[in-house]
């Protein structure tokens, strides 16, 4: 057979065999290419070693004699030492350059780079230790011949390695195939042959009784008794699937039983959730109910006093014109008139601020708008407002911020949170500081509303939100302004607003959305 069909066979048969070959070809070359560069290296130091010594050589014997002579002003002499010293191995080219201009020269400058270059001085020495420079000696070696003795010594140590590296391996190759690789072939062809009906036939290899307590009898070891395990879970697999038939009947008549019983306890499961739902449902309307009670009582308390007023004054009036017909009534009807007009244009200022509790999101136009726009324009009609205290106004923010919302509930609630920090937080001084802080989070925006006022006092941090709470009723404040922000942002606006304990001064923080859905 030909050389390359049986190399191809071999391949097939014995693909371990041939990655193992691989393998120790591939480390012993890698072992081989190292040793080789680190033998040239070491090689290559020894040589530059032994050039080091000669140029010492040199420096310690010859410039002495160089410099006496060019004392006496021999060139002869000079020359012929400079002939000399290029004899000695690896010297390509020497030169003496004097003070004088003269310039002697032995050998032939190279046309490579491979060369060492050394410069050393030539002085003469009196003998009062005086020194006078004479010039300078040039010497120049080549590493031509180093070079090719190294490449020489690569070729045969590569080739000697290579040698000894494949008949090694082939050597390990035929040992591994005689002790391991035919005998995983053996097996390989019994594992494919074997199946459920042939679980009769155990394995064996043909080999001396010698080998058999080794790594492949226990692997032999180990098929056998699977072999013998996997016959008797196939017995247990019988018995077991005659055992879960007659289990099968039993849990069929179980299973309709428990079907049964959990078909009636989800009726009535779905009987209580349905009493749940409706009992929360209930819970939920009787919690609105009293809070709509509680808010309707307020705003009944607070229109009856000025209509009240109103009433008592137009009765007096009454009472007086009927008594006194011609009377001088004037200064008591005007008087009267006054008041009723201050107490019921105050119980009209009380209905509107009480239908404002109520957010309707059909009169509100939902648009996209600039909110840091907005809020200039905001505080721009609020500047006559802002006139008497003059606070100084930060908004920190992006130069540019696109919503999409209703841009009049957001002028309702920051003006009433600016003049609640001018009638609350700056009562009694002129100046002040409000901060504005902008900050996008996702889809959300987060703005924190700090003033540097009085604060609010302790305890009111859930209660400002309350309608008809306030601490300056008499100065004429409803208590309505922060429960209707509150409604707008948490009905209308799908967003939070919170008041946050501080220090120094107030602090609310809204929490919204970018874009309303729909």
């Amino acid at each position: 057979m030909p050389l390359i069909p049986r190399l191809k066979q071999y391949w097939q048969q014995n693909p371990l065999g041939v990655r193992l070959l691989a393998a120790i070809l591939l480390c012993s070359s890698l072992i081989t290419l190292i040793a080789t560069g680190s033998q040239l290296y070491l090689d290559y130091r020894y040589e530059l070693s032994s050039i080091d010594e000669r140029l010492r050589q040199i420096e310690a014997s010859s410039l002495d004699s160089l410099a006496n002579s060019l004392w006496e002003i021999s060139p002869e002499q000079v020359q012929i030492q400079l002939n000399g010293l290029h004899q000695l191995p690896d010297v390509r080219y020497l030169e003496i350059s004097t003070q004088f201009g003269e310039l002697f020269a032995a050998g032939n400058l190279p046309n490579t780079d491979a060369t060492v270059s050394r410069s050393y001085p030539l002085e003469h020495r009196a003998e009062d230790g005086r020194r006078f420079p004479l010039g300078t000696l040039k010497l120049i070696i080549s590493l031509d011949e180093i070079y090719q003795r190294l490449e020489d010594r690569v070729l045969v140590i590569l080739l000697s390695q290579g040698i000894k590296t494949f008949l090694v391996s082939a050597f390990i190759l035929t040992i591994f195939y005689r002790l391991v690789t035919q005998h995983l072939g053996t097996m390989a062809s019994y594992a494919r042959r074997l199946k459920l009906d042939r679980l009769g036939t155990p394995l064996n290899l043909k080999r001396s009784a010698h080998h058999r307590d080794d790594e492949l009898s226990q692997v032999v070891d180990a098929m056998n008794g699977m072999r013998e395990s996997m016959l008797q879970d196939m017995r247990k697999r019988e018995q077991a699937e005659q055992a879960l038939a007659r289990l099968n009947a039993e849990l069929e008549q179980r299973v309709e039983e428990r079907t049964r019983e959990l078909a009636q306890t989800n009726h009535e499961l779905r009987s209580t959730l349905d009493e749940l739902r409706r009992t929360q449902q209930q819970l939920v309307e009787s919690e609105k109910m009293a809070a709509l009670g509680g808010l309707v009582a307020g705003v009944a308390h607070e229109i009856n006093t000025p209509i009240g007023i109103g009433f008592t004054a137009a009765s007096y009036l009454q009472q007086q014109v009927e008594q006194h017909p011609d009377g001088p009534l004037a200064e008591a009807a005007l008087e009267s008139s006054r008041l009723i007009c201050q107490n019921l244009e105050r119980a009209a200022q009380l209905v509107s601020a009480f239908k404002q509790v109520s957010v309707d999101q059909s009169s509100e136009q939902r648009r996209r708008f600039d909110l840091v726009e907005y809020l200039d324009e905001i505080l721009l009609s609020l500047k006559p407002r802002l006139k008497q205290c003059n606070p100084r106004i930060e908004i920190d923010g992006p130069a540019e911020l696109e919503i999409d919302s209703y841009p009049g509930s957001y002028y309702q609630i920051f003006t009433n949170l600016i003049l609640n920090s001018l009638i609350h937080g700056f009562e009694g001084r002129t100046g002040g500081t409000i901060r504005i802080k902008l900050q996008c989070q996702g889809d959300r925006l987060r703005i924190d509303y700090r003033d540097d006022g009085v604060g609010l006092p302790d305890g009111w941090q859930h209660k400002v939100f309350e309608p008809f709470v306030t601490t300056k009723r008499h100065q004429g404040c409803s208590g309505l302004g922060m429960h209707i922000s509150y409604n707008l942002v948490s009905q209308l606006l799908q967003g939070e607003l919170r008041c946050l304990a501080s220090e120094h001064g107030a602090h609310f923080q809204l929490d919204l959305p970018l874009m309303l859905k729909d």
